[in-house]
């Protein structure tokens, strides 16, 4: 009986000990995949605001924002030629590129100011408005806009305002260096609106 007994708890206690063993072995597992399905959030979470920083940073960068025109990749910047050197653009007017080794003077032309020279004034900064037959009313409302923008450090507004033959009749035609926006009749909202995305916004902080 006594021998019988001893079989019995030998045996009770191999399969607390089998049961104890199966136990411990599932745990970790167990704890494996509940670590692993929080952590999956948290990664979800961070990869998000990464990106959302990411998009913030390329969008306060490039300027874009309601009417800031359309992006327009291309055109190193410091690629100098001297003056009266013509270049030939690949669309007109150009936003970009090569161009005269010396600007335009800011402000209000009654004369064409030819490309090369106008690039060269995207390039420090400034918005180039080419104008195309558009009325007096609306040439004077262009002009106006010099006195409505504070001058920068050396006492300029990098607005340069020329009379432009190679756009549509009529219409105004926004750039600054890599972006373009056209009008077809003169809309101040409009015009301001690129103004304040890319004025002084590259990409050589001089006169």
């Amino acid at each position: 009986m006594a021998k019988k007994r001893q079989e019995k708890q030998s045996a009770a206690g191999g399969k607390r000990q089998e049961n104890k063993g199966t136990a411990r072995g599932k745990r970790p597992a167990r704890r494996s995949n509940y670590a692993w399905h929080r952590r999956v959030p948290w990664v979800a979470v961070a990869a998000g605001v990464v990106v959302l920083v990411a998009g913030a940073l390329v969008a306060r960068n490039l300027g874009v924002g309601e009417n800031a025109g359309r992006y327009i990749a291309g055109g190193g910047v410091g690629q100098h030629v001297p003056v009266g050197q013509p270049i030939a653009y690949p669309e007109y007017p150009p936003t970009s590129g090569q161009h005269s080794d010396s600007p335009a003077a800011w402000g209000f032309h009654t004369e064409p100011v030819v490309d090369e020279l106008a690039v060269h004034n995207l390039e420090h900064g400034g918005v180039v408005a080419s104008y195309n037959n558009i009325s007096a009313d609306d040439l004077a409302k262009l002009r106006a806009l010099l006195g409505t923008y504070p001058k920068d450090r050396y006492g300029e507004v990098k607005l340069l305002i020329r009379p432009y033959d190679k756009i549509a009749s009529g219409a105004i035609v926004l750039t600054a260096w890599n972006w373009i926006d056209e009008l077809a009749r003169y809309d101040e909202a409009r015009i301001r609106a690129f103004m304040d995305a890319h004025l002084n916004k590259c990409c050589e902080s001089v006169p």
